[in-house]
């Protein structure tokens, strides 16, 4: 019984420290679990927000929807390809394009096999982040060879719960090159 009693103590601490304290870790320093369990995506409300102030049309299609999460035992079956799936479909000068939102605080993170994979996404349609920082409550848009282009201006590491590694782009060198909107 003292095993059961200390996960009940262990989990009701564990639900009071959430409470307290939601909102006081970002994302990126947070786990897989900690960024998609009763959170909101606010990157995703802002590009639909800004989608919507310029009247363009958008479909969500995208597997990490926080409201509509696919079953893990279906999510760990698909191939890179379709788990990299962009967000939203969008119709914007004439064409359709690719939109993959990120979050952020004043750098953005890349995973390299993300941005491989989107790298046939683009094969297909044209490839854009949406990128919001919470933190300087501002978003650029940048296209998926901009950020391949800068590599050489990026910091590279490894993300500690999955070993992934990925780059990190400072958001002012995107409100310098003008792709802030």
């Amino acid at each position: 019984m003292s095993n059961l009693k200390d996960l009940k103590d262990a989990e009701a601490l564990t639900k009071k420290l959430v409470e307290t304290f939601e909102g006081t870790i970002s994302d990126a320093d947070g786990t897989f679990e900690m960024r998609n369990t009763n959170r909101i995506d606010i990157a995703q409300v802002k590009a639909e927000e800004w989608l919507k102030q310029r009247k363009l049309p958008y479909k969500n299609i995208g597997f990490d929807s926080k409201e509509d999460r696919i079953p893990s035992e279906i999510w760990f079956k698909l191939p890179p390809f379709l788990r990299c799936m962009p967000d939203i479909l969008v119709y914007a000068k004439g064409t359709v394009s690719f939109l993959e939102v990120k979050g952020c605080t004043d750098n953005v993170k890349f995973k390299i096999d993300d941005l491989t994979e989107y790298n046939l996404w683009n094969g297909i349609l044209p490839v854009r982040f949406f990128i919001y920082s919470n933190q300087e409550d501002k978003q650029w848009i940048i296209n998926l060879k901009d950020v391949w282009n800068r590599f050489d201006m990026g910091e590279f590491a490894k993300y500690e719960d999955n070993n992934k590694v990925y780059i990190q782009l400072p958001t002012i060198l995107l409100t310098h090159e003008g792709m802030e909107r």
